[in-house]
């Protein structure tokens, strides 16, 4: 069980990190070019994963419906 959370957040720390080098490569509207993304913010990522999902999925929402 420990290790399908770890995988899931393995899973979900790729994708944002796919997410910001794609955003970096266009040129996106409201993106911070200097985004700080490093192995320290990687690993945070995997564990606290279902709250980064909460702030994606928030954010995402409001940039929506704004």
């Amino acid at each position: 069980m420990i290790l399908t959370y770890f995988f899931i957040g393995v899973v979900f720390t790729f994708l944002v990190d796919i997410l910001i080098s794609y955003l970096g490569r266009i040129d996106f509207p409201n993106f911070e070019r200097d985004i700080m993304w490093d192995n320290s913010q990687r690993i945070l990522c995997v564990i606290f994963w279902p709250l980064g999902i909460i702030w994606f999925i928030l954010a995402f929402f409001r940039s929506l419906f704004s």
